[in-house]
């Protein structure tokens, strides 16, 4: 009896101190033209707010959605669940230190759920005083920064390059007739407005902390990225779908990408541009289909994943090797798939191949492969392929990824093998230059043979390319599952069926797999 004394007197503490840490306190919401009381509770070291009560008192409201509740607020959104720590602002994610809470029906969130969001909705940022009780709603300091925009039309893609004075934070959205740059720093400019002469945009106008792009169509797809030396925001355009009415897509961010998970992932079209890559025996060009998948890769990837999706070329342009893992660098990307076609002097060799980087090839023929496509044209006659010691750095910082790459490229290849109707042709480890600098997982599949007749004609095939797509988007949704079930923050997902088999080719030959030799352009 005597040791059960001390039990309860201790069970009767923790009751008493989770009672006292949930008693709201009445603290203060102040800003620079009031001063309110809101309902506070502390819960360990987390200080809640009810949602509604901040975002009421400037002019938002909350409600629930299908999946938790939302709150609006100057025609931004946020939406938050009580079963995560993660909530949406547009299309990014922003990380609390706990999850929110529910209580009597009411959402409690965090205060650095305000803090984000608000410098989101109005430019404002959130202190929180625990000691005085007062949660703060101040202006954000602002730097300003010189800002000047110029526009380049290059095969087919208009480049809208915006140089700043110095770095700055920003975010790219699709609003009605517009792309909008937003900064966290105030613009200076020679003038407010730059008249444009292009088919896609009309004009670059320059307000307090934005850059607004004026479209001349909707039918518009943009890509984004960031250049150094000095500091440019480029923005590449071109003809494309238009987005439903009320359904814009979302805005594309750029910026540091702290939080856990597969968020970004650069998807990379082979060749482009006056390098060609391999020709099919009809004439296809390796350039046209990659880009083509690419694109339905990246249309599904968004559909189906809470991720960004970049391609590193949008259009029939040639862009360096180094200069594709570069934009997946400074996107921070967490995945790279380069995507290609195969070329072999037997005619009957189909199927797809996938490599991971790796110093040493697998084999003489992938060996043989890498050389041929270091070789490109697109690298710069200086330096040719890549050298001995660089590429001996690059594998050891790659030894981080190795597991990874290995992993997705594994999935991408017994997807596709589903979906050609063969057996493995085989994950390669190669010196692929393409994969060299990539500070992520990385692969880079060769989805077919385009020097084989049939595979030519069905790789040239609207219906084909968007099974490729789907194929190789199920092969990244699985390893994306499969990383963050491994991270603790996701649940394991029911095993889809695979793509189905093609049953109009017949099987590769073994003498033919064996007697492979890769034609120029892989």
């Amino acid at each position: 009896m005597r040791r059960l004394v001390p039990i309860l007197s201790m069970a009767v503490l923790a009751v008493a101190t989770l009672v006292w840490a949930q008693t709201p306190a009445r603290a203060k919401l102040r800003s620079a033209s009031s001063e309110r009381p809101v309902t506070a509770i502390q819960q360990g070291s987390v200080s809640y707010f009810p949602v509604d009560e901040v975002v009421s008192a400037f002019g938002g409201k909350v409600a629930r959605d299908p999946e938790g509740f939302k709150a609006s607020l100057k025609g931004v959104d946020i939406s938050f669940a009580t079963d995560s720590r993660y909530a949406i602002i547009r299309d990014g994610l922003v990380e609390l230190p706990e999850a929110p809470i529910l209580i009597d029906n009411r959402p409690y969130v965090p205060w650095q759920f305000f803090q984000s969001y608000f410098r989101a909705a109005i430019g404002m940022d959130v202190s929180w005083d625990p000691a005085a009780l007062i949660l703060e709603v101040k202006p954000l300091a602002r730097t300003v920064v010189s800002a000047q925009a110029s526009v380049v039309d290059l095969e087919g893609v208009t480049k809208i390059v915006i140089q700043l004075s110095d770095r700055a934070e920003y975010s790219i959205e699709r609003e009605a007739g517009y792309y909008i740059v937003r900064l966290r720093s105030n613009l200076r400019a020679a003038s407010p407005e730059v008249p444009v002469e292009n088919p896609l945009v009309s004009r670059i106008e320059f307000r307090e902390d934005q850059v607004r792009i004026a479209l001349k169509t909707d039918q518009i797809s943009a890509n984004s990225y960031q250049l150094e030396n000095p500091f440019r925001i480029v923005i590449d355009m071109q003809h494309g779908v238009a987005p439903a009415p009320g359904n814009l897509p979302p805005a594309m961010k750029i910026g540091p990408a702290d939080l856990p998970g597969i968020r970004t992932i650069v998807i990379d079209p082979g060749h482009g541009g006056k390098e060609v890559g391999a020709i099919g025996p009809a004439g296809l060009q390796e350039k046209d289909i990659t880009l083509a998948i690419a694109r339905r890769l990246a249309g599904v990837l968004e559909r189906r994943l809470n991720a960004r999706v970049v391609l590193t070329r949008t259009g029939d342009e040639l862009i360096t090797l180094d200069d594709r893992t570069s934009i997946a660098n400074q996107y921070k990307a967490d995945l790279f798939v380069s995507i290609h076609l195969n070329a072999s002097v037997v005619r009957d060799a189909r199927g797809t191949e996938t490599y991971f980087l790796s110093l040493d090839a697998s084999d003489e023929l992938a060996r043989k492969a890498a050389d041929r496509e270091n070789a490109s044209a697109v690298n710069t006659p200086s330096t040719g392929g890549v050298s001995d010691l660089r590429l001996i750095l690059w594998d050891l910082a790659q030894q981080e990824y190795l597991k990874e790459s290995s992993r997705l490229a594994e999935l991408i290849q017994n997807e596709m093998n589903v979906l050609a109707g063969i057996q493995s042709r085989g994950v390669k480890q190669a010196p692929f230059k393409v994969l060299v600098g990539a500070t992520m997982p990385a692969a880079l599949v060769e989805v077919g043979f385009v020097s084989n007749p049939e595979e030519e004609a069905k790789l040239g095939s609207e219906e084909f390319q968007a099974r490729i797509a789907e194929t190789l988007a199920s092969a990244i949704d699985r390893y994306k599952n499969e990383y963050e079930v491994r991270i603790g923050i996701a649940e394991p997902k029911p095993s889809p069926p695979s793509a189905s088999p093609s049953p109009a080719v017949p099987a590769v030959p073994a003498a033919a797999t064996a007697a492979r030799a890769q034609a120029p352009g892989v």
